[in-house]
Formats: structure tokens, sequence, C-alpha cells
């Protein structure tokens, strides 16, 4: 891309920015702070995941980039989030020998999807999971040395907090354009 950039005598600037009007641009780079003039701007600022307020610090409290750095394959996995990101992980985390629970809020797997295929994989994959825990919400987070345990509450919940040597939170992701004043834009 930065090839493309110079090439089309696009000028890059590397830092945290802010809108400061519709046509003007803060940025802390590392030389200093630069006020960048632009006729139009194209915000790509990405996204990150949503955190549970409640969730520790804890390397054992993932979100779907951290299950990518396989550190260790745990023995049982709960996943937060009973969405496409977090379906995917766990069979991946199944494929690989861990025990798989999944807690979802709403009354079904994959919110969004067309239900005659979220059917389709519930049967191919039922027996990946100890338990599929439906109109079920995670109420608190504690690391312990010997785990991670977690209360639910909800129809499918179990009445004892559970432990899991590892739990994936993916609920969801928020945009990072909250941060950069779009609001100033215009």
């Amino acid at each position: 891309l930065a090839g493309m950039a110079k090439a089309r005598k696009v000028q890059i600037v590397r830092g945290n920015g802010r809108f400061v009007d519709s046509q003007h641009l803060e940025v802390d780079t590392a030389e200093g702070r630069k006020l960048i003039k632009f006729a139009q701007a194209i915000v790509a600022t990405g996204s990150q995941p949503v955190k549970l307020p409640f969730a520790p610090e804890d390397s054992r409290i993932v979100d779907s980039t951290g299950a990518l750095e396989l550190r260790s394959i745990p023995k049982h996995l709960l996943v937060i989030g009973g969405g496409i990101i977090g379906l995917e992980m766990a069979t991946v985390y199944s494929a690989l020998g861990a025990r798989i629970s999944v807690v979802e809020m709403l009354d079904g797997l994959m919110p969004g999807a067309d239900r005659d295929l979220v059917k389709i994989f519930e049967k191919q994959n039922a027996q990946r999971f100890d338990r599929i825990m439906l109109k079920t919400r995670v109420t608190a987070i504690e690391a312990l040395p010997e785990g991670i345990r977690v209360r639910f509450d909800g129809e499918q919940a179990p009445s004892e907090p559970q432990l899991y040597d590892m739990v994936l939170v993916a609920v969801g992701r928020t945009p990072n354009g909250k941060h950069i004043g779009t609001e100033q834009a215009g």
C-alpha cells in the first residue's frame, strides 16, 4: 500500500489522529503534533473486540485474536457468545482436543444467520460441545489459580459456578472510530 500511495503522490502520516473540523485532522506523530488539511478523508480505523466490564485481566481470558495465539490447548474452554467467530474458534479447539461449552444470551446460535443453515451446523457439530446454554448470560468471572470460575444466569444456566481452563469472549466488536472525533468532521 505504501508503494501504491507513493506512486499516486499520497502523503502517509503515521500517528493517532482526531478530526478538528471537516477539512483538518490533528495527528500526534513520533515527530510531534501535525495539523493536516484535506479535501476528502477515508476513515478506516478498524474495530476491537468488546470487553466484558466484569472480566478480570488474565491470560486465560482471551478474545478472538488471543484465541489465535495458540499457547496451549485447554482441557475445557468456555466460549461466551454463540456467534460465527466464537463457534469457529470452538470448532478449531474441539478438533485439537478441548472440551467446549458455549453460552449465548439469545435463543439461538449464530444470530442473524439463516435458521435452516444453523440447524445443519448444530446437527453436524453437536458432538463437539459438552454444553450449549441458550438464553443464558454470564454474570461473573473470577480468575483463580486452578482456573476461571464463571457464574451464569438464565434458562439453561448451571446452578453452581463452573470452572474452565480458558474463556473466549466473543460477544462482538466495537468500532475504533469513536476515538477520532468524527463528530467534528460534519
